[in-house]
């Protein structure tokens, strides 16, 4: 890969990653807001706030493990077993963030019985797009198995 590429690809994970830092900050100062609004749901501010905070710490984590597969394919060494652990963590993370999203949203309408069709039509999305990513991820790793091993198998021929 170019390395105009790998480096166009990192400004834009430091962006998001900054973005992220700061989503994690004006989180909890929202959700205390909402709560000096909405009596009923004040109880709420801190699990809530922790449970964003831990999905946007997921997606910080991946981003991350994207900047380091970026190294191992500026390196020539994305076709080897130590990417695999890097994918790995990826789907981890994003299985995390779409459980903890769904599970808030559950709560909020399920137990709680607030919210409305905007919540749960954030809960659909949620997981469509959380298990739309974990299968994406499923399958990247599936090709990156065998890639790596057509790739032993052209060392050993060449």
């Amino acid at each position: 890969m170019r390395t105009l590429t790998v480096v166009s690809l990192r400004t834009v994970l430091v962006v998001v990653l900054l973005g992220a830092v700061l989503a994690q900050v004006l989180v909890p100062i929202t959700a205390t807001a909402l709560g000096d609004q909405y009596a009923e749901v004040e109880h709420l501010v801190v699990p809530y706030s922790v449970a964003a905070v831990l999905a946007i710490t997921c997606a910080e984590v991946a981003l991350l493990m994207i900047w380091r597969l970026l190294s191992l394919v500026r390196a020539d060494a994305i076709f080897t077993v130590r990417a695999l652990r890097w994918v790995d963590v990826i789907t981890i993370c994003i299985g995390i963030a779409t459980a903890t999203a769904a599970g808030v949203t559950v709560h909020l309408v399920g137990i709680v019985q607030t919210g409305g069709p905007g919540v749960a039509l954030a809960l659909i999305g949620c997981v469509v797009l959380g298990l739309a990513l974990t299968l994406l991820m499923v399958v990247m790793r599936s090709l990156l198995v065998a890639a790596i091993a057509h790739r032993g198998e052209l060392d050993t021929v060449i």
